[in-house]
């Protein structure tokens, strides 16, 4: 993982629009000001997913003022998928922010709701993985889940 710079505002915002027309199609008009957003203010963080040196997704961690996270955005570009990249990004992000996490799955994408299924019952730092209600209209479901410091 690496952070992503506000200068790479420019390589990020194709990128960003083009999981956004994937995950939240609704929003893609918006994917200026979100990636802005996403680039730019202090509680938000963002990576670069990285496998060899090479940039294959990005993540976008809010940071909410009661002191949960909430994985906001996380996708593994199309042609990295399935190689377990997706878990081991999951791992070190997870592992950089320990704490209480939540996130919404998005509707348009059942392969997002089984990953994130998969993938948070076989981390050894995450536990207390609870589904509940979608935090919006776009989205299926939703997870919170505490993740513990020290285990990557």
């Amino acid at each position: 993982m690496r952070p992503i710079a506000p200068q790479e505002a420019l390589r990020f915002l194709p990128l960003f629009s083009r999981y956004l027309g994937e995950s939240d199609p609704q929003t893609v008009s918006d994917a200026i000001k979100k990636s802005k957003r996403a680039l730019n203010r202090a509680d938000h963080d963002a990576f670069w997913l990285l496998h060899a040196g090479r940039e294959i997704g990005f993540a976008v961690v809010l940071h909410l003022p009661e002191g949960q996270h909430e994985l906001s955005d996380f996708t593994i570009f199309p042609e990295h998928r399935r190689h377990g990249y997706g878990q081991r990004a999951a791992r070190h992000l997870f592992a950089r922010f320990p704490g209480r996490w939540r996130m919404g799955v998005s509707s348009t994408s059942l392969a997002a709701a089984a990953f994130w299924g998969t993938c948070l019952s076989s981390l050894a730092n995450v536990e207390n993985v609870a589904t509940g209600a979608p935090f919006t209209s776009r989205q299926s479901k939703s997870f919170s889940f505490c993740v513990k410091p020290g285990i990557t």
